[in-house]
């Protein structure tokens, strides 16, 4: 578009005019106040959307804290400014001061790319001004790429088979036991860790089964034997108060209850048990664990559906045929792997996650001994290898199985954190595994690049820095 500074000075001049032909019985109505309201942006061939982005005032900058989707063009811009009153506007091209300018007629087409755009706006006084810089933010990177890197590459110098990762009330803990001893090393960053003193727990526990609930972590052996944490270096042992059976193995934390196998000491028959706090359990007869529900070996996680309701799946790798069950309750499950056998290829000791409101599950091929990692868009139900171009493990990633697979998720004093510790939130953390010839201690991390885009409570001004001129 031309610039043409007489339209401005015409329309002003029109408004004056009216006002004086309006006569000594009528009074004009005008307003000092030109503050800026909203800023939207209309749908065409650069922005084939409309009003996605959020305009709001900070300072005296006009700007989007939430970045325009990649990629998104902002050559060739049609831009609709709303103010508290305006007697017309007219957008700047670089520094304040130079002539490059244009009437705002909310028809022309900006070319919002240029540094330092700013508008300025005459009140209906037609002689108060505003003046706002525009700033329009575009992410740079591809929100969809996931992001890996290897940050640690042995946290510890004991390395033993059995062994688990998990995250209890914003700390990552590594354990180890090898049937003769125990260890445990502990970081808040996932680079960083140290070795810390474990007590009560045996060292024959099966790491694997440690499930975390309600600001505790809990296991069992088996038999009448419960073991729990809050602190995740002391641990305490509580008894089954149910002569009749004797746990198996703890499956997840899921609402406000925590559920374990259970065995009959009489019919032999599985059954599920409940608890609120770990320590009283209730079994009921009807609640018999479903034939092919695994029983042991298995990876569990808990999470919230695309609607927010709480679910949990229980999947379990295996040479001939893999399973893959579902619930919402706890009690009842549906075994997806009667509809889907697109785990059919997973090996024993798989871990599973939640994470960008997709389930992710990390382990061994048993067809060709390589890393397995798939993605599942619709709560476990089916399972599809992730988009390699931008999701994919890196290749220098040894292929393993009995990898703990952990999520951590932003924590309450991240804005207070360094800057390394804070870019932790929202990060997968690979740790750990074996490869049946190697024992690994190492840690890799994947991040979505969507995850990073932190999208913070701007400070509102008004009126506070914007350039006022009145003449």
């Amino acid at each position: 578009m031309k610039f043409n500074p007489f339209r401005l000075i015409f329309f002003l001049s029109a408004v004056i005019l009216l006002s004086s032909c309006l006569g000594t019985t009528t009074t004009a109505v005008v307003s000092t106040d030109a503050r800026f309201v909203s800023l939207t942006f209309a749908a065409n061939d650069s922005i084939p959307f409309l009003n996605t982005a959020a305009f709001t005032l900070v300072g005296k900058t006009i700007v989007n804290v939430d970045s325009l989707p990649y990629k998104t063009r902002i050559d060739s811009v049609n831009p609709t400014f709303k103010f508290i009153t305006s007697a017309g506007a007219r957008l700047y091209g670089g520094n304040r001061h130079k002539k490059d300018s244009a009437v705002v007629t909310g028809t022309d087409t900006i070319d919002f790319r240029q540094d330092t755009i700013h508008i300025r706006n005459w009140a209906s006084d037609a002689k108060t001004q505003l003046v706002y810089y525009i700033n329009t933010n575009v992410h740079q990177v591809d929100p969809e790429f996931y992001i890996w890197n290897k940050v640690t590459v042995n946290l510890t110098a004991f390395n033993a088979t059995n062994q688990k990762a998990i995250v209890l009330n914003d700390k990552m803990f590594f354990y180890q036991n090898d049937g003769s001893g125990s260890s445990v090393d502990t970081s808040i960053d996932g680079i960083n860790w140290n070795s810390e003193a474990l007590i009560g727990l045996p060292a024959d526990a099966p790491l694997k089964a440690m499930v975390q609930f309600n600001g505790k972590l809990f296991l069992t052996q088996g038999g009448d034997k419960i073991y729990s944490t809050t602190d995740g270096l002391t641990w305490n042992t509580n008894s089954f108060t149910n002569a009749d059976y004797s746990f198996k193995s703890i499956v997840l934390g899921l609402k406000d209850s925590l559920y374990a196998i259970t065995q009959s000491k009489t019919d032999m028959v599985y059954r599920f048990a409940s608890s609120g706090d770990g320590l009283l359990w209730v079994i009921k007869s009807t609640n018999v664990v479903p034939v092919g529900f695994p029983i042991s070996d298995f990876a569990s996680v808990a999470y919230s559906s695309s609607t927010g309701k709480a679910k949990g799946l229980v999947l379990q790798g295996s040479e001939t045929n893999s399973s893959n069950w579902s619930t919402e309750d706890g009690y009842y499950w549906v075994n997806f792997s009667n509809e889907n056998h697109s785990l059919d290829t997973l090996a024993v000791g798989a871990s599973v996650i939640a994470y960008d409101s997709k389930l992710l599950v990390f382990g061994l091929r048993t067809d060709n001994g390589k890393s397995y990692y798939k993605v599942s868009k619709d709560e476990g139900l089916s399972w599809q290898t992730p988009d390699t171009l931008r999701n994919k493990l890196p290749k220098d990633y040894p292929a393993r199985t009995n990898q703990s697979a952990i999520v951590l998720k932003p924590r309450a004093y991240d804005k207070l954190d360094p800057l390394p510790i804070k870019q932790q939130s929202n990060r997968i953390f690979l740790i750990g595994g074996n490869s049946g010839l190697t024992i690994f201690s190492d840690v890799w991390t994947g991040k979505l690049n969507r995850k990073n885009f932190l999208i913070q409570e701007p400070t509102i001004y008004v009126n506070k820095n914007a350039y006022v001129n009145k003449k």
